[in-house]
């Protein structure tokens, strides 16, 4: 049973990582970026400059084929689309997935993403077939004011039918200038009639930094990704946990994030790890473009880092130079192995590629590219909490069958009822799924359906900080008295 989980959780990871990517809630998976800000903090922007002395006689092969395909092609063609699909030829052909085109709407979108901000309502959204539901509220936006919750659908937005428009078209509806508004319905899991809405949008600020003390002495800080303002945040709230006193320790985690902009990974990297060095930056012919340093005094209490293997790029610079520096010990899993650094290149016509200019080292000269980082402690986390959230698969009833009921059936079992994972829809699943909804005080059917999903997606919140094996782990290494001479700290 356990090797017919991991295939179906891997086909879910699949299916996941598709609708994020559509979603833009992995706006950052797997990618590192520089800013390419100069010591006065502005941005320097690289532009494109032909060579003087022009291109090499082989690339007439390419205007000649141009030529060919425009004269002589049975039916006209566009050159505007030939040059473009050129370019993807030659991006493809380095066989770089961080390598990216943007055209001058993609490259807008990708700004506002890396900026942290945008004008909108405060939401995020992912499609489920012909729908778009909402999948979090942000806290303090316009959004949560109006009551707005996940698992909500919206149907329309200023009048237009959402259905099969697809997210991009979505967002760009949802998003605006700040101090204007936009008019939703929306169909909620067990209301009747659809719900309308007037949402203002304003200036939303995503928070990529959340912190508490566990207990007294006991901080805690996650980090979702590395935006522009995610060292502004940290450093706010690990002043404030610091002052708050941290005479037992810290636990830093940094598990399922994709990684962002490198000079903020940095800038947290100088507050937490000793004086030396932090990373190394090498380009081509392993010339090295950039050394960073930290001149921080090493930190007085033991400080656990949680990875996974969605710990990808600038969160693999923070925790391998802290693993290397033997300022943290690192808890989970083996991080995504991604170690190499892009830069927009700014093009004509508001175009651009994200190009890779760089691989980064560890401290001790690690190349974890395509390897990873290894925790100190390697800890499972049951699968289950870690994409419960993405499972949206519409109404489930008896009689159904197949990796959806699997699913179901698997998160009703980490919940605590006993039931047979089978895939099969069938009179234990019916009897089980009742007992939760009378527990949850809901319409006794069952039939999973969209209010059941919000009451059990709330238990397995729950579940997943209690079962949070990897947290407890630290939590009991960082207790151990032994552990301040692990990290070479005082006894």
């Amino acid at each position: 049973m356990e090797i017919n989980r991991k295939k179906l959780i891997f086909i879910w990871v699949a299916v996941v990582l598709i609708l994020l990517v559509g979603s833009n809630i992995f706006t950052y998976f797997a990618a590192g970026y520089l800013t390419g800000s100069n010591d006065e903090g502005q941005t320097k922007v690289i532009k494109f400059e032909p060579a003087k002395n022009g291109y090499d006689e082989d690339t007439e092969i390419l205007f000649e084929t141009m030529d060919a395909i425009t004269n002589n092609y049975y039916t006209p063609v566009d050159q505007d689309i030939l040059i473009e699909g050129a370019v993807h030829g030659m991006i493809e052909s380095l066989e770089d997935p961080q390598v990216q085109y943007y055209d001058s709407e993609a490259l807008n979108t990708f700004l506002l993403d890396t900026r942290g901000s945008y004008g909108g309502i405060g939401v995020r959204i992912i499609e489920v077939g012909d729908d778009v539901v909402v999948f979090e509220t942000f806290a303090n936006t316009p959004a949560e004011r109006q009551g707005l919750t996940p698992g909500d659908q919206i149907i329309e937005a200023d009048g237009l039918d959402l259905s099969g428009k697809g997210i991009d078209f979505v967002v760009e509806l949802l998003r605006g200038p700040a101090n204007t508004s936009v008019d939703i319905v929306i169909k909620r899991p067990g209301a009747d009639e659809p719900i309308a809405l007037t949402v203002d949008r304003e200036e939303i600020r995503v928070t990529s930094v959340f912190s508490e003390m566990l207990e007294e002495g006991l901080g805690y800080i996650k980090i979702n990704s590395f935006d522009s303002h995610t060292a502004e945040e940290f450093t706010s709230q690990f002043k404030a946990i610091e002052q708050s006193g941290l005479s037992k320790g810290l636990i830093l985690d940094v598990r399922d994030n994709p990684g962002g902009l490198v000079d903020q990974a940095v800038e947290i990297a100088k507050l937490l790890v000793p004086e030396g060095e932090i990373v190394r930056l090498v380009g081509r012919n392993e010339d090295v473009k950039t050394i960073y340093y930290s001149s921080a005094v090493k930190k007085p209490y033991p400080i656990v880092v949680l990875i996974n293997e969605e710990s990808a790029s600038s969160a693999e610079l923070l925790a391998g130079a802290l693993q290397d520096r033997g300022a943290a010990l690192l808890v989970g899993k083996t991080t995504f192995g991604k170690a190499s650094v892009q830069q927009l290149v700014y093009l004509s016509d508001d175009q651009a590629i994200l190009l890779t200019m760089a691989r980064y080292f560890t401290p001790s000269g690690r190349d974890i590219h395509k390897h990873g980082i290894e925790p100190d402690f390697e800890v499972d986390m049951p699968e289950i909490l870690r994409y419960y959230r993405y499972f949206l698969p519409g109404q489930l009833e008896r009689g159904h069958y197949g990796p959806d009921v699997e699913m179901l059936q698997m998160m009703l079992e980490q919940t605590g009822y006993t039931i047979d994972v089978t895939g099969y829809f069938d009179e234990q699943t019916t009897r089980v799924l009742t007992d939760f909804q009378t527990a949850a005080g809901i319409k006794r059917s069952g039939v999973f359906d969209d209010q059941t999903w919000i009451q059990l997606r709330e238990a397995l919140d729950i579940a997943a900080r209690k079962q949070d094996d990897q947290l407890n782990f630290a939590l009991d290494l960082i207790l151990k008295p032994g552990l301040w001479n692990i990290t070479e700290g005082n006894d």
